[in-house]
């Protein structure tokens, strides 16, 4: 039995990586929002080949509308995976490039009007209509499905937002943090408020491996087990 099913079986929850892609004080984007590229090629098609190996890629709606990225596996042999896009008010354009290419999965509101969702429907995506925890889609009632629909590994991959929901709900099991030799300042955060006042809460991780890629290097590592805890109404609804 693999790591997956075996996440799965105990808390009947997916494993999930959370892949980060940041200069060397933590940020993927300027202050203005460029983010390409921080990373090398090199790195890049690294994280193609942390995507084949995933069952599904999941974003936050900023970041479809920020980059329009396909979310797709191109630079290394391997299938796409589902997609799955947290948007609770259906915002983004039905002309995106994610209603191409692999499955989509469109996570949003129990309220949402049925028209948006139709028009989804016709474009091909699946739309989950989900409860809302402290004004935003409930991230783990999301995982939880799609650990229900045979989704065990799930591939976070933005954007600050979301990383932060992850952790602090004590969902995400590992992290691969690409880290490119830059330098921006004031920037886009990787990763967004976890509502930490004190060193002695600060996430801890172990297990760390450290791998130089081209002039990038990449981190590896498991999160230590934590009490879970509640999130906080911080950040505005995904």
């Amino acid at each position: 039995m693999n790591e997956f099913e075996i996440k799965y079986r105990s808390t009947e929850l997916p494993f999930v990586t959370l892949k980060l892609a940041q200069t060397l004080d933590g940020n993927i984007a300027t202050c203005t929002g460029d983010s390409k590229w921080i990373t090398s090629k090199t790195s890049r098609v690294r994280g193609h080949q942390l995507r084949a190996e995933a069952d599904a890629i999941l974003v936050g709606r900023g970041t479809v509308m920020t980059d329009d990225p396909e979310l797709s596996v191109r630079y290394v042999d391997g299938c796409s995976p589902t997609k799955i896009v947290l948007d609770s008010q259906l915002k983004i354009g039905l002309n995106a490039k994610i209603f191409g290419g692999a499955p989509l999965i469109i996570a949003t509101t129990e309220e949402m009007c049925r028209k948006r969702i139709k028009d989804r429907k016709k474009k091909g995506a699946q739309v989950w209509q989900l409860p809302i925890r402290n004004g935003q889609i409930d991230l783990k009632a999301v995982l939880q499905k799609a650990a229900l629909s045979g989704l065990r590994h799930i591939l976070i991959e933005g954007g600050s937002r979301v990383a932060a929901s992850a952790l602090r709900l004590s969902l995400v099991d590992r992290i691969a943090a690409f880290v490119a030799p830059k330098i921006l300042g004031a920037g886009i955060p990787s990763i967004g408020s976890l509502n930490i006042t004190s060193i002695t809460d600060a996430i801890a991780l172990e297990n760390v491996k450290v791998e130089s890629i081209g002039n990038d290097f990449l981190f590896t590592a498991r999160v230590k087990n934590r009490p879970k805890t509640s999130e906080q109404p911080c950040l505005p609804a995904l």
